[in-house]
């Protein structure tokens, strides 16, 4: 009797101590494994200094020190003036990959404006919907290390420059992904989201962005083969190209969720014409791929990378290196062909009469073979179905070269759109202004 009592209790007690045990595992790992992620609740009101000044933003606690690192979760407002208003504020999540050396800080808006307006509950299943209701933009730019916003600028003269395209934006939703692996510049990024210190804007950033991705990945400027001061050599392009195309790429796979359009910006970009109707103009065309013009001190198109029509080839003798790998030897770029290329400067000589034909038509569009990325719009789809940032010369490869002689970076963009169905194409009316250093 006693026998079989013991053994109804072991019955009873193994599963409740394997269980046990196994959630007693599960916390272990999650607490001492190396693969860490930091998530922060956000902070109540109460931890911001009260000001009088008209800035959007409160100044924050000054009494640690300065040298301390940024204080997650303090990216909030305190509508001092104005009861009828609720604090907004942003959670802070934090994955540090230490095996790949990068890290991804993530904000996400609290705003009840983007939770009543997407999401819809099942009144009697209890099932949840997140309906897109309005067009979601994920605004993303590789921050390089050195200059990276022009001569004698800063981080928040670029982030005033995104801010032009998207305040006062109310039928558009959107997300920013930002990209840097120096050290100190990514703190200071944080530092500027942290501190919330800018002034004069009209509303809060957890108003206008969803979410904000920062992300720092030293392991892809290691090994480039090529310094500095080489960068514009000949020889050393599609090694620039290279570590160009693997930035995008990284931020774009680590960044991109649930939005149905990107606008990739390099961060020397310090001015939109018509900027409240930027994004608009593309969204409304329809378009797969699209760039705008790029105008900078002296140039009227300067990014020559978005063209129509014919490139040179390889000599011989210089296919005969490609088959060989002598790719230390290899000073090969491609030109135009001269009377069968097509820039946004064609349009502006007004060949064939078009630039007086179109010139009062903001929204007039252009064919293109290839873009470039000062300013690059497209749809979401468009990656989510395999196109990327071409790390190598993919144009003239065989199974014997490393690689081609064309299309690397975004310049093979739609060289891998157009077997999908995608095309790319051009508004030479729509005008950004690059710096001019």
């Amino acid at each position: 009797m006693l026998s079989a009592e013991l053994k109804r209790r072991k019955k009873l007690l193994l599963p409740l101590a394997l269980i046990s045990g196994i959630i007693g595992l599960i916390f272990f790992t999650n607490y001492n494994y190396s693969f860490t992620t930091t998530s922060h609740p956000v902070l109540s009101s109460s931890s911001i200094t009260p000001h009088k000044s008209n800035s959007a933003f409160p100044k924050l606690d000054q009494s640690s020190s300065a040298k301390a690192k940024p204080n997650p979760g303090n990216l909030i407002v305190n509508h001092q003036n104005d009861k009828s208003k609720t604090d907004t504020y942003f959670t802070k999540f934090t994955h540090k990959d230490p095996q790949f050396d990068y890290t991804k800080i993530t904000y996400t808006s609290t705003n009840k404006n983007f939770i009543t307006n997407n999401i819809k509950v099942d009144e009697e299943t209890g099932e949840t919907t997140e309906v897109v209701n309005k067009p979601t933009v994920l605004i993303m730019s590789v921050i390089g290390n050195n200059e990276p916003y022009g001569s004698d600028r800063y981080f928040d003269q670029f982030m005033l420059t995104v801010l032009s395209l998207v305040e006062n934006q109310p039928d558009y939703e959107f997300s920013l992904g930002l990209l840097n692996n120096n050290n100190e510049e990514f703190i200071r990024i944080q530092d500027y989201f942290e501190k919330n210190l800018q002034k004069d804007l009209p509303e809060t950033l957890s108003s206008i962005f969803k979410s904000i991705s920062l992300i720092s990945a030293p392991f892809l400027d290691q090994n480039t083969g090529f310094s500095r001061e080489q960068r514009h050599d000949d020889r050393v392009q599609r090694l620039r190209r290279r570590l160009i195309a693997k930035s995008r790429n990284f931020l774009l796979l680590n960044s991109l969720n649930l939005e149905q359009y990107v606008l990739s910006l390099d961060a020397d970009m310090v001015r939109f014409e018509h900027p409240e109707k930027f994004i608009k103009t593309f969204i409304d065309s329809k378009k797969d791929i699209v760039v705008p013009r790029i105008e900078r001190p002296g140039l009227k198109d300067y990014d020559k990378n978005s063209w129509r029509g014919q490139r040179t080839k390889p000599t011989k003798e210089q296919l005969d290196k490609m088959d060989n790998n002598q790719w230390d030897q290899w000073n090969y770029v491609p030109h135009d062909v001269k009377d069968h290329i097509y820039h946004f400067q064609t349009y502006l000589d007004n060949k064939d009469n078009e630039y007086d034909l179109h010139k009062d038509e903001y929204d007039y569009i252009v064919p293109l073979d290839s873009v470039g990325g000062a300013v690059l719009f497209a749809k979401s789809i468009v990656f989510k179905q395999g196109v990327v940032f071409p790390t190598s010369l993919i144009v003239g490869t065989t199974w014997d070269r490393q690689e081609g002689y064309d299309g690397i970076e975004t310049e093979g963009v739609c060289y891998l759109a157009k077997p999908l169905g995608f095309s790319c194409w051009g508004m030479p009316n729509v005008v950004a202004h690059h710096s001019g250093g």
